[in-house]
């Protein structure tokens, strides 16, 4: 003990409140509360909490400060304990670090703190953070205690078997003479005569029941002993169910019975938990992360205590494990009927099946079972047990499942108890239900089991709370744990969660029965501590020590248990670095003997950085004593201060000073205590703070120091404590504490000096006397060795003030060595007095005092005991010459090694308080008693103080500790590894342990306390033994990598040892292999690898803030800056100052304002976007042309512009189709506004008299236009991106219309299914969209519902679509009253929800209603052509790709049924059924076999070899069967007029071109249908693909068609030929914009915006649509996105696409409308974004797309060259970002080409990373990171001048921060250095991230031009300039050629033959591989090396360049000259 302070009185913080609010009596006795104190812990920050607990209220206070009150008077049940306890914390509260990275291995579970309080059949958990939950247990609890993670609650027993019961006796019946009634207000529940047995020992209740009579009342019971059921349970997880505490078998006593049990084995219903603790050793592996975890638990039956480790066991559910191993070795199943019945074996059922839709419920996970034997055998009895027919006992206890009998109630703050009060009591039992357990506030909670029987649910009977309250009261306990089946040993459906293992046992020798105290918990009997010992203190066996204290109050007796921990050295695999809690396996703990110290009145653990026991010990006279004792340390007295009689932590509290006479009578008076008045010892925490309870119940608060509170002077006693042996090293801290003693006792008198530091001073005689002891050889030296001290006179008051002022050992105080206070120095103020006899003698020196005290400490009682032949320190005589010779010089170099590594430091400096110089001058001093001299004149350089001779007049010292052979400097280490390549071992402090205790066992518990005292001298030590003789630059890195550094040690780095390691990190900067971790790349600062496709967490946007990188610069940079944009949707500056007025009427300019900044770039050339805009705009005027012929009146003139108008109207309502695939994906929308969805304009200015003429708005109304409507709502929520946040029930249903439901709600509705937003949405809100049974709403809630389930059956979704569908219902059904368009919206519903399924039943379903025959001739059929197209597209979906494994739908015939339906002669009296059905089958052929191949199904569907033939099948039917061949044939579709030739039939070979076609003929039709179902096959084939061989071709067809569709019409013939020539044109001009889609192609606009200008009469509003939807196609999401080629996608463009348009807006016979939306499936986000890492703004970045050789990408970009696309050299694309990709599966790779713009280059290898294909999709982003401004000296200049001129231009007026340079340090910077140092985006390149430092080449040369100064030289500083100079010298054999090995298998190959490219071919790119240590190859462009060579030849590589290191060489030759 150092010291010790009184804190004043200690006083509950929450007891005033409670007074206050009446909780609590005035002055309120103990007895009616308790205390309790803990410790919490988050992060770093440590604090204390309080507890008050009263009989129905909780009060919480922290850090002395109330917080809050928790009352529970509505319980009508008392508090049985309330405790603080650590669960897993909810996900709203852990970190978020998105992209849902996963935690690292090493990391510990997140945890949080809540409060647990324990009513008698519930548990309330109040987390901290606010949450809060209620568990409602089926026992009674008696205590609990918090472990690490969770509670141990210990249950009541059922009959107190301890304590004197009373005897009852059986009722007597009614009707006998003896009864008596009881009155009605007695309870049902109340006894009969009793009597005591208080004085029979231990009695135990008889068991008697109601049916117990006096024959039978003495018979053994029938029932299940209790000895089965568990009296301990855990709770780990408030949203968990109540787990099992298990221990093991004793192997020590054989199994009872043949064969061992296999079920849980608990523990003994006797043992009751008394403490957990989680105890820190050093160096526990990874696995042991949360620390070694014991628990202490008493038998009070048998007397024993048990000291157990506790340890969580990982559960895994073996129905889960078991079915995931099933699916690797079998096929799925299969069933035809809906999810989850069973079905037959031919039909597949998702994996994920769901009951309903909708967000999950919040916070639920399911309970993981524990598996206890094999996983088949557990697996199949609960199998067995759901047949009802299985009826043994056997299997059916096995597979009971008891979770939901633990009731609870909802997990919520609600206090109400509904729920609670009207379950039931009785027991029935379960069939095995495997549904996951449901909390009360959801599905109700099941209080006491399963029901049984065939009795109905509201037959039985209610058991109120207030019956089993009563039968609690009573001593009884419920059916919970009893009806459990806990017995069962082969399954059980509890969870084992915590494993205790028994360690020892051992007696509690008890003096007395207490039968007084055995009603009350163990708890309160005893108190428990666990002592971990320091890393210095170990076994003989170097074992750790654990130290277990239980603490006997009534004996007064202190039992100490020892156990021995061995930690293997173990590596640790990932696998087992995962877990949270500890490895059993890890660690051996072995007992030791059990000690037992008597007339210990009290003790507790105190703890203060080091843990020792304080115990208040009692003699026989009475006398009482305060020691601190531990078996490592030193016994020490404890004197108590005079304690403060005030709570000096209360706001009443006025200070111990007088402040006026008002306050004086408050002062705080100290009252003198004797240990006689101390009663207890209690509440210490981790500051050693203790609490001493006197005899009236008060507690003074005292604070006991036990180490120094300076850091440095810590360290320094932990250095030597670390390498003396271990009997003395702990002991050496004790000297420390009994030195501070001894300086404050006042026995210290007359000093010359007085002591301002006790602390450091105290340092200071330890480590003199410590030498000076070695001449002693006898006590009685040791005594007579402070008498020659002489008595200086007392100190002046001058002397005083100077040594207060400079308290270190140097002349000066440490401020005046600043460069800001020198000129004090240098200025002559006055001049010094001469020295005379009149003025007195100097006072002493800091050296001559502390010599002088250390000559009094060692003649003084405690230096005598200290050093005495018993004594404790390491130079004590009691020990050898060897000894004491071994224990100096051990000290002696572990003090220089701390030294040494304080110059690797630069926050270590050396003018502060208690640093190097101070620790240099008393080393100084010492080495001149050994006899040191080359380290004494080291040590002489770096102090100010002239040691004087006086002290040479100490005798020489009498042991010899020898000198080592030289003074190991750690820069000179270091400049031999680097400079020279070899150098020596340089000692460590492992090393100095070694060879000082030769006898020592390992040291391997020390290691972590040697890493942390010199952690950059053993990381240099492993670095250079990593590092050998290798010149590899990559190796280095990777060596400095696995040696530990990271970039926050090397800022801290001296800077001519940075500089060598910067040198290596830079030279690999540029192309760092890319196999590198993450952090190898934030070593390098090329973090941006490691994020390429993934989005940063966190980076600095440094626009507005300047960062200077100079350190002794003022650095103004924020730490709190703003992050780049993310997807949350804000308000636009510019939107926020329009207008309100003008706010409707600027619509389109408000989308543009809320688009990604990307859009802006795509389009930057010209102004193709804008017209794209204005095309597709319909809240414009459009303006038409309209010249009046000669002799047309006004009138008649008027007349034709109001019909013109009224033909451009039915455009206008067409755009909104295009207009979805303009605008999405591109908006965030604001959750607090609402969703604007536009009208029409359909108003047109006439030029050119600018007359504005409208429509007649009769024609136009929304009843006649609805589907125009529902387009304008789809287009508006298609712009809604998929990624925006918030789009759930309450937002749509804010969105909602008022009353009525209109057509653009429910086209918005189909819009956010689209984009996967109904995915969120209650299932509540579905049927409330349903019940009105508005047409359009329907479909679109319905088709929106099925999109964004696609392919998951759902069966609450598949009931949905049912029921609006007549197929699907029941026969005997009501016909549906829906319309036709709403069943062919459930059909297709149907497909899209069991897409790619193979379902067998939905299939059946689909097929009968294509091939469905109508009964007679009506008008309206259900089943017309869009109807069975519906059910071809469904039965397509459902069997998506599969023609060629259709399983088992091979007996349904499907195949052969639909080819007859698609290609078969039509009799007559079916035609016009087969014709409806012909589409239908002829797509669903398409669908099943795509990309097949299968040439048989292909050849059947083409179109007739014959022309006759081509009378008997419609045109639009030629086409669909061409499409469907060509689909099914995919691989072979080619994009040239020789494959489209090929295709047609022979007749029409020679019109292929279609330049021949000069005449519209009926004839044609089919050969234009053949033609554009080719072209349309080809745009499904290259769709997205950006093919200009593929555009061009089509484009000739496109304008072929537009000529014949421009053609004369003379006849009804020629008006059918054009009809069909502009479905074709149509549909070819889709399949131009399908291929360019998302480019904005302007040969493709062109053509598109004469579509569009059209406005004929002829032209329908189909083609109108058509053209629209190649406008929007050809600009996908403003060109953010494009089209795949995937099954659904293809699928999706020819639903979407389908060629059969509608003929007016409300036409749907052929195909509905709402189905020309599905492109939104097809769509792919492919648009690379290259954005700035350090603002996050899109940047025009060139990169190179590495093409496949052979793919159509390639081929189409070598036919542009004319080079062979076979060729890897040549098949690259160089585009400029953002830009569209091509597809994935033609790249493979791109390569940023950023080097230009001062940025590193990135490199995405979709080849060797297939992962990265799948980030891609998801984020299109890549940040690319500055390079710092490390150029040549002639281009930084011109890049410096260059951005003057731009900031005179911007700024008006030079740099803002130009003055920096007119500082006198910084005034001779050249132009390439001030750009480095003004470098905006700090000098990592892109914003300072985790773990990159800021530090430049600039701040190293202005430090060691510094330190060339004469005023601040220093050896360590010219030893750092000859180490950065010696490296100059080296460093060039690291940027030498290090890729012989890839030169030479590139030269073996040129002499193969091998060219590089051929003639006429450019070679843009090539690979070059640098082998490393860290594996893989580094990339690069073909010259690099050469280019990087000549680099190194003009000092441009390196980080600090040539010329620098010359500048600082001659600075360092005129310096010394001068000198």
């Amino acid at each position: 003990m150092a010291s010790i302070a009184s804190l004043g009185v200690h006083q509950p913080t929450g007891l005033r409140h409670a007074i206050q609010e009446g909780i609590l009596d005035p002055d309120p006795p103990p007895s009616t509360y308790t205390w309790d104190i803990s410790l919490s812990k988050e992060g770093d920050n440590e604090y204390e909490d309080e507890l008050l607990t009263t009989k129905n209220c909780v009060l919480w206070s922290r850090g002395g400060v109330f917080r809050k009150s928790f009352k529970f008077d509505l319980e009508n049940e008392p508090i049985a304990q309330a405790l603080l306890a650590n669960f897993p914390a909810s996900a709203e509260h852990q970190s978020r670090d998105n992209d849902k990275q996963k935690k690292k291995a090493l990391e510990k579970p997140n945890l949080s703190k809540a409060l647990v309080v324990f009513l008698k059949t519930q548990a309330h958990i109040y987390f901290l953070s606010g949450a809060s939950h209620v568990v409602h247990m089926p026992f009674e609890v008696e205590s609990a205690c918090a472990a690490p993670c969770g509670v141990i609650i210990q249950r009541k027993p059922r009959a107190n078997n301890t304590a004197p019961v009373s005897l009852r006796l059986p009722k007597v019946p009614p009707n006998s003479f003896v009864s008596f009634q009881p009155p009605p207000s007695s309870s049902n529940t109340q006894r009969g005569p009793e009597f005591s047995t208080e004085g029979l020992g231990n009695p135990k209740v008889l068991p008697l029941r109601l049916s117990s009579t006096l024959e039978n009342m003495w018979q053994p019971p029938m029932e299940t002993s209790e000895s089965h059921w568990p009296r301990l349970v855990c709770l780990t997880d408030p949203l968990l169910e109540i787990g099992l505490v298990v221990t093991q078998q004793d192997r020590t006593k054989p199994p009872r019975g043949r064969r061992g049990s296999t079920g849980p084995l608990f523990l003994s219903p006797a043992e009751e938990m008394l403490h957990i603790e989680s105890v820190k050793l050093p160096n526990l592996p990874a696995s042991e992360a949360g620390g070694l975890h014991i628990a202490v638990t008493v038998n009070r039956e048998a007397g024993m205590y048990t000291v157990w480790r506790l340890t969580y066991l990982e559960n895994e559910d073996p129905f889960l494990s078991k079915k995931k191993k099933r699916r690797t070795s079998s096929s799925r199943r299969r069933s035809s009927m809906a999810p989850g019945l069973p079905s037959g074996a031919a039909t597949p059922i998702h994996p994920s099946m769901r009951e309903s839709f909708g967000a999950p419920l919040p916070g639920k996970r399911t309970r993981k079972s524990v598996r206890i034997e094999e996983n088949e055998k557990a697996l199949d009895n609960a199998l067995n047990s759901l047949d009802p027919d299985k009826r043994n006992d056997a299997t059916r206890r096995q597979s009971r499942r008891v979770s939901s009998l633990l009731a609870r109630a909802d997990l919520s703050a609600s206090q109400d108890r509904a729920t609670f009060t009207e379950q039931s009591s009785r027991r029935l039992d379960s069939q095995g239900s495997q549904r996951a357990r449901m909390s009360s506030g959801y599905a109700g909670s099941i209080f006491s089991g399963s029901f049984s029987g065939n009795r109905d649910l509201n037959s039985l009977h209610e058991a109120p709370v207030d019956n089993l309250l009563d039968e609690l009261r009573a001593g009884g306990d419920f059916e919970g744990f009893h009806s459990m089946g806990l017995e069962d040993h082969n399954f059980d459906g509890l969870t084992r969660e915590m494993m205790l293992t028994k360690i020892h046992s051992f007696s509690m020798d008890n003096a007395n029965l207490r039968y007084s105290l055995s009603d009350k918990p163990a708890r309160t009997h005893s108190k428990v501590f666990i002592l971990a010992s320091p890393p210095t203190a170990t076994d003989e066996q170097g074992r750790a020590m654990l130290l277990v204290g239980i603490q006997d109050p009534v004996d007064r007796r202190l039992q100490l248990l020892t156990l021995h921990v061995d930690i293997r050295d173990e590596k640790i695999t990932a696998k087992s670095a995962m877990k949270s809690f500890s490895n059993p396996s890890s660690l051996t703990i072995v007992p030791g003997e059990p000690r037992r110290v008597q007339s210990v009145v009290d003790s507790c653990k105190l703890s203060d950085g080091h843990e020792t026991i304080m115990i208040l010990s009692e003699d026989t006279s009475g006398g009482r004593e305060l020691s601190l004792q531990s078996p490592w340390g030193k016994v020490t007295t404890v004197t108590l201060p005079l304690l403060f009689s005030d709570n000096l932590h209360s706001l009443d509290y006025a200070g111990s000073h007088k402040v006026n006479k008002e306050v004086r009578g408050r002062r705080s008076m100290g009252i003198g205590m004797a240990c006689t008045q101390i009663d207890s010892v209690c509440h210490s925490n981790s500051r050693g703070v203790v609490d001493l309870r006197d005899k009236d119940g008060r507690f003074h608060r005292v604070r006991i120091q036990l180490q120094p509170s300076s850091p440095q002077i810590r360290r320094v006693l932990d250095t030597c404590r670390s390498v003396l042996p271990t009997s003395y090293a702990d002991k050496l801290l004790a000297g420390w504490w009994h030195i501070m003693q001894w300086l404050q006792s006042g026995r210290v008198r007359g000093l010359s000096r007085p002591i301002v530091d006790k602390e450091w001073t105290a340092l200071v005689i330890l480590l003199f006397s410590s030498f000076l002891a070695l001449r002693h050889n006898s006590e009685t030296s040791l005594r007579s060795y402070g008498e020659g001290a002489a008595q200086p006179p007392c100190p002046k008051s001058w002397d005083t003030m100077r040594v207060y002022e400079n308290p270190s050992s140097s002349a000066c105080p440490p401020w005046t060595r600043t460069k800001a206070w020198r000129w004090l120095l240098d200025t002559p103020v006055f001049e010094p007095a001469p020295v005379t006899a009149e003025s007195g003698p100097r006072p002493p020196s800091f050296l001559a005092i502390h010599i002088e005290l250390a000559q009094k400490w060692m003649a003084s009682s405690g230096g005598v005991l200290a050093f005495g032949f018993d004594g404790y320190l390491p130079t004590a005589l009691g020990r050898g010459s060897p000894g004491r010779s071994n224990a100096a010089w051990s000290m002696m170099m572990a003090l220089h090694l701390f030294l040494e590594e304080q110059k690797l430091n630069i926050l270590s400096p050396e003018d502060t308080i208690h640093g190097q110089v101070d620790l240099r001058t008393a080393l100084c001093q010492v080495s001149r008693w050994l006899g040191w001299q080359r380290h004494e004149a080291i040590y002489a350089l770096g102090i100010d103080v002239d040691l004087e001779s006086v002290h040479d007049l100490v005798p020489t010292l009498a042991a010899e500790v020898v000198e080592p052979p030289t003074c190991f400097c750690v820069l000179s280490w270091i400049q031999d590894h680097l400079a020279y390549g070899k150098g020596g071992e340089f000692p460590t402090l492992p090393l100095v342990y070694s060879t000082g205790c030769p006898d020592a066992v390992s040291g391997k518990s020390r290691s972590q306390l040697w890493s942390s005292l010199t952690p950059r001298s053993l990381m240099f030590a492993k670095f250079f033994g990593l590092l050998g003789t290798t010149t590899n630059r990559y190796e280095v890195v990777v060596a400095m990598y696995e040696a530990r550094f990271t970039s926050q040690i090397l800022e801290t780095l001296p800077e001519a040892v940075l500089t060598p390691l910067q040198d290596i990190i830079f030279m690999c900067q540029p192309n760092p292999p890319p196999s590198w971790s993450k952090e190898l790349l934030s070593l390098v600062s090329r973090t941006d690898i490691s994020t390429v496709l993934r989005p940063s967490k966190t980076w600095r946007p440094l626009g507005a803030e300047i960062n200077v990188s100079v350190r002794f610069i003022v650095v103004l940079l924020s730490t709190n800056m703003p992050q780049a944009p993310s997807h949350a949707a804000k308000w636009d500056v510019r939107m926020l100052c329009q207008h309100l007025d003008d706010f409707h009427d600027r619509a389109e300019e408000t989308e543009a304002t809320e688009r990604q900044a990307v859009v802006r770039s795509l389009f930057r050339e010209d102004r193709r976007l804008n017209e794209a805009q204005n095309l597709l705009s319909t809240s414009k005027h459009r303006v038409v042309r309209l010249n009046p012929k000669p002799g047309t009146t006004e009138p008649e003139y008027l007349e034709q512009q109001k019909q013109l108008v009224a033909t451009v109207a039915t455009s206008t309502l067409a755009i909104p189709a295009g207009r979805g695939l303009l605008y999405f994906a591109l908006r965030f929308p604001l959750l607090t506004q609402k969703y604007q969805i536009n009208g029409f304009q359909l108003t047109c200015v006439v030029q050119p008299i600018n007359n504005s003429v409208g429509v007649d708005k009769a024609m136009f109304t929304e009843e006649k236009i609805n589907w125009a409507f529902f387009h304008q709502g789809v287009s508006g929520g298609l712009a809604i991106s998929p990624h925006a946040k918030g789009i759930d029930t309450s937002w749509i249903l804010y969105n909602k219309p008022g009353s009525d439901l209109n057509n653009r709600h429910a086209g918005f509705l189909l819009a956010l299914g689209l984009n996967g937003h109904l995915k969120s949405v209650a299932k509540w809100v579905a049927f409330k969209y349903l019940t009105p049974k508005h047409t359009m709403t329907s479909i679109g809630l319905l088709l929106g519902l099925a999109a964004s389930y696609l392919g998951t059956m759902d069966s609450l979704i598949t009931r949905l679509l049912s029921v609006h569908v007549t197929r699907m219902l029941p026969r005997g059904a009501a016909e549906l009253n829906l319309s036709q368009h709403t069943q062919t919206t459930g059909i297709m519903g149907i497909g899209l929800l069991y897409c790619n399924s193979q379902h067998r039943r939905m299939s059946e379903i689909m097929m009968s209603e294509i091939e469905y025959l109508e009964d007679g001739e009506e008008e309206n059929p259900l089943r017309d052509e869009g109807y069975r197209l519906a059910a071809g597209f469904a039965l397509g979906f459902i069997n998506l790709g599969k023609g060629g494994d259709l399983k088992g739908l091979r007996d349904m015939r499907l195949t052969e049924k639909l080819l007859t339906i698609a290609t078969s002669t039509k009799r007559v009296e079916l035609a016009h059924v087969l014709d409806r059905a012909a589409a239908g089958a002829v797509m669903a052929i398409a669908l099943i076999f795509m990309k097949s191949e299968d040439h048989i199904v292909a050849r059947k569907i083409d179109v007739p070899d014959t022309t006759l033939q081509f009378d008997y099948v419609r045109p639009d039917v030629l086409l669909l069967r061409t499409v469907a061949k060509n689909v099914i044939l995919w691989k072979e579709i080619k994009p040239t007029f020789d494959w489209i030739k090929s295709s047609l039939p022979s007749i029409y070979h020679s019109r292929a071109r279609l330049s021949s076609t000069r005449k519209l003929q009926s004839r044609d039709m089919s050969f234009f249908s053949i033609l554009a179902g080719i072209c349309f096959s080809l745009g499904l084939r290259f769709a997205g693909s950006a093919n200009i061989q593929v555009r061009d071709l089509l484009v000739h067809y496109l304008d072929e068609f537009v000529r014949i569709v421009r053609s004369p019409v003379t006849n009804f013939d020629a008006e059918l030929a054009r009809s069909n020539a502009r479905m074709c044109m149509d549909l070819v001009a889709l399949s131009c914009a399908t291929v360019m889609a998302g480019t904005g192609d302007i040969t493709v606009l062109r053509r598109l915006r004469g579509l569009h200008g059209r406005d004929d009469k002829s032209t329908t509003y189909g083609s109108h649509m058509a053209a629209h939807l190649a406008i929007g196609a050809l600009f996908l999401g403003c060109g953010t996105a494009t089209f795949g080629t995937s099954n659904l996608a293809t699928a999706a463009l020819l639903v979407a696409f389908y060629p059969l348009f509608p003929a007016n807006v409300q036409d749907n016979r052929a195909h509905l409308q709402a189905f020309r939306h599905f492109w939104v499936l097809a769509t792919e986000p492919r648009c690379l974004v290259a954005k700035d890492l350090a603002t996050g703004q899109p940047m025009n970045t060139p990169i190179n797309i590495h093409l496949k050789p052979g793919s159509a990408t390639a081929v189409a970009a070598a036919s542009q060259t004319g080079s062979d696309a076979t060729d890897p050299e040549v098949v690259i694309l160089r585009r400029q970002t953002p830009c569209l990709l091509p597809p994935l599966d033609d790249v493979l790779r791109v390569a940023t080409d950023a080097g230009g713009l001062g940025c590193w280059d990135l490199t995405i290898d979709f080849q060797n990373q297939p992962s990265l294909a799948d980030e891609f999709r998801n984020n299109q982003s890549v940040y690319l990171r500055r390079r710092p401004a490390h150029e040549g000296t002639f281009p930084a200049t011109l890049r410096a001048l260059g951005s003057s001129e731009v900031v005179d231009k911007g700024l008006g007026g030079r740099d803002p921060m130009e003055w920096v340079f007119e500082l006198q340090a910084l005034r001779d910077l050249t132009h390439a250095e001030r750009g480095l140092v003004l470098d905006r985006l700090g000098s990592s390149g892109g914003g300072v991230g985790e773990g990159e430092g800021a530090s430049t080449a600039v701040d190293a040369k202005l430090v060691l031009r510094a330190g060339l100064d004469t005023e601040g030289w220093s050896r360590d500083r010219l030893l750092g300039l000859r180490l950065l100079f010696e490296w100059a010298e080296r460093r060039g054999v690291f940027a030498g050629r290090v890729v012989d090995k890839t030169e030479a298998e590139e030269g073996k190959g040129r002499k193969k033959g091998k060219t590089p490219a051929k003639n006429g071919k450019k070679k843009v790119s090539m690979s070059v591989g640098v082998e490393g240590q860290g594996g893989g190859k580094s990339e690069g462009v073909v010259g690099g090396r050469e280019r990087e060579l000549d680099a190194v030849e003009r000092g441009e590589v390196w980080w600090m360049r040539d010329s620098v290191i010359g500048e600082l060489k001659g600075r360092a030759w005129l310096a010394g000259r001068d000198t």
